[in-house]
């Protein structure tokens, strides 16, 4: 039996890895033509091309995944089938559910593989690919409304930062304890970068003291916080610049702040639903690979195959749009689909196992 699912898996890796590279390939192209007047503006040489284009890869590849699974799987399982092989499998005794099973686990790993990429590799390239964009392509000196999570359940909050004059204004630095409550405030209008910390100037230390503010207004105080200028504009917020446990207290401070979060848990929770996405299409994938073969041709299969995974996807996007409009909870959003859609495919696998 190894050397049978040696022989299933690497005819499927073959033909994923070859798609994938397509694929890449395609996208690389793709953004190229796309941002080709963005790169001519601002007369980037082709290194920097390269680079910015190459860090952009995980993050629109992973969003890409479901789809070359979808295709890996119909192209090597339709192979198998059109050459007959799923019938002589039948006729060896061997049960159509070993398959199943192999290619539902591989769907699982393959998943599993998107969580991680999710978690330790997009966040850093998607920092270091905005990181170019901003200073070595644009060259961009000004920036506003930043917001930055620093330790010690610290945030800080610049209105304008200009990394050229080493300067910041409008500051808010807000400090919680471990129940979220606000520990202290400090509000200043200006800071400059001098000697590698942050003086702030004329500003106020307001601190709280049971229910009562205790004020202490300065016109020069050192900030304890070691970022620079240029550091501050990478820290900018995104949820691909983020990893879970990062997520997870960004939104808690936007709670604090009583800003809504029903977007951002939305996206949290459809993170891990993703992951097992790829079951979903080797659910749906499967029965139109080795199930019509007889009666449909490979590219009807393939057309059918693709509707039904729009389907999921249509279906996952109107009920993403009722969470954001509070009709779902975030929880329900990104499970649902995979819930309803797991099921049908059970039914489609049982049907045509029959």
């Amino acid at each position: 039996m190894k050397i049978f699912y040696r022989y299933i898996v690497k005819n499927f890796a073959k033909i994923f890895i070859f798609i994938s590279l397509v694929f890449i390939l395609i996208g690389i192209t793709s953004e190229l033509l796309r941002q080709k007047e963005f790169y001519m503006e601002y007369k980037t040489p082709f290194y920097l091309i390269l680079l910015h284009l190459i860090l952009n890869v995980p993050r629109w590849f992973m969003q890409a995944l479901p789809i070359i699974t979808l295709i890996a799987l119909l192209f090597s399982l339709g192979d198998l089938s059109k050459k007959n092989e799923i019938t002589a499998i039948k006729a060896a005794g061997i049960n159509i559910w070993r398959i199943i099973s192999l290619f539902i686990v591989t769907g699982l790993i393959i998943g599993a593989i998107e969580l991680s990429v999710r978690e330790f590799i997009i966040p850093k390239t998607h920092k270091y690919y905005k990181k170019i964009q901003k200073e070595k392509i644009q060259k961009e000196i000004e920036f506003s409304n930043l917001i930055l999570f620093m330790p010690n359940n610290t945030r800080l909050t610049v209105e304008y930062l200009n990394t050229d004059e080493k300067i910041i204004r409008d500051i808010v630095i807000e400090k919680y304890n471990n129940e979220s409550g606000i520990e202290y405030l400090i509000l200043s209008k200006e800071a400059t970068w001098e000697n590698n910390v942050w003086l702030l100037k004329n500003g106020v230390i307001r601190k709280l003291n049971s229910d009562t503010w205790h004020e202490i207004y300065f016109k020069n105080h050192k900030l304890d916080i070691n970022i620079k200028p240029t550091d501050m504009v990478i820290q900018t917020i995104s949820n691909n610049s983020m990893n879970t446990f990062a997520f997870k207290k960004y939104i808690n401070h936007l709670r604090v702040s009583g800003k809504a979060t029903v977007k951002e848990k939305i996206a949290l929770n459809m993170r891990y639903a993703d992951a097992f996405s790829h079951i979903v299409v080797m659910m749906i994938g499967i029965p139109f690979a080795i199930g019509p073969g007889r009666r449909l041709n490979k590219v009807l299969s393939f057309t059918l195959a693709l509707i039904a995974i729009f389907i999921y996807w249509g279906t996952q996007a109107t009920v993403v749009s009722l969470g954001e409009n509070f009709i779902l909870q975030p929880f329900t959003v990104a499970w649902l689909p995979i819930f309803i859609f797991t099921i049908i495919g059970v039914y489609i696998l049982i049907k045509t196992r029959k």
